[in-house]
């Protein structure tokens, strides 16, 4: 039953990172078509909430209420940790190529096993730290094949996973105390929210640019439902069934997506030292992943 358990959110984890990884694609081309990123994130959240609370009310409406401070906990983190990860990333995208924003983000699983050290007691052990020091070592090759005038888009896409990191430990825990749709929805209300107050900030390069054509508009749909709704109900599905850990270094498949995705519709150029940094980040994770599963005896 535990290793059926475990296969299952496996799955669902690489569901969840085809969904996500169809996005930046789709994003950056809304940009080449003159929106930005707050005028395609705002509608996008905005969208996926409004779809979620159909769903739970035609499919759920028997799902029970979280706690309020259970709900509360799961709004704030779509309010600031979802909105402050997507909003960092998908600015940084139109500075650099997104097959190294994306490979640079994946330092993420790293801090989510320090976390659980501090939190949970989980010491990570010397053989599970040799991977992911073969991870940092891609991700410092890939860094360096970034031009030298993005070092602000680099320290964005740094500062998403550092946020990832955090929010994902705490999901993990929030999500476990309610249903499913009930948690994906409130999440991306909480998102959607947190876009429309960054929004009215009086900073003029967070005002959002939103679609002036219809194929943009369709893009932005596209998102909200298959970028969206469907991989957050599949990483919440996982996230019942395995833990935080296994989870971030399981999505170790999204960057090979978002590198292929972004090479063939993007036209990104996939130089030596890139796909060297790229494939050493996907095999330290990709042997984490095993000695990580051998030692928690697939629970």
């Amino acid at each position: 039953m535990a290793r059926s358990k475990q296969l299952t959110g496996s799955l669902f984890v690489v569901m969840s990172s085809l969904g996500f990884a169809i996005v930046p694609t789709l994003g950056v081309n809304a940009y080449d078509r003159g929106s930005n990123a707050m005028g395609v994130m705002t509608p996008r959240f905005t969208l996926a909430a409004l779809l979620l609370i159909a769903i739970r009310q035609i499919f759920a409406r028997n799902e029970g209420w979280p706690t309020k401070r259970q709900a509360f906990t799961m709004f704030a983190i779509g309010v600031f940790g979802v909105t402050s990860v997507s909003l960092m990333y998908f600015i940084a995208i139109d500075s650099i190529d997104t097959s190294l924003a994306i490979v640079l983000w994946y330092g993420y699983p790293v801090l989510v096993l320090l976390i659980a050290w501090a939190v949970d007691g989980k010491r990570p052990t010397i053989r599970v730290l040799a991977p992911l020091a073969i991870t940092f070592v891609g991700i410092a090759i890939t860094a360096g094949q970034v031009s030298g005038g993005s070092g602000a888009a680099i320290a964005l896409v740094v500062g998403s996973s550092v946020v990832f990191a955090i929010y994902l430990s705490i999901l993990s825990r929030t999500s476990n105390n309610m249903g499913l749709l009930t948690g994906a929805m409130i999440l991306n209300c909480g998102t959607a929210t947190g876009y429309w107050l960054v929004s009215i900030l009086p900073f003029k390069n967070l005002d959002p640019i939103f679609p002036s054509s219809s194929i943009v508009w369709l893009l932005i749909v596209t998102i909200a439902a298959f970028g969206t709704v469907v991989p957050f109900l599949c990483s919440l599905s996982a996230l019942k069934r395995i833990s935080a850990g296994s989870y971030s270094v399981l999505t170790t498949v999204e960057p090979v997506m978002h590198i292929f995705m972004g090479v063939i519709f993007l036209n990104e150029l996939m130089t030596i030292n890139r796909f060297i940094g790229a494939l050493l980040v996907v095999v330290g994770l990709t042997i984490f992943t095993v000695l990580d599963s051998r030692s928690t005896g697939g629970h």
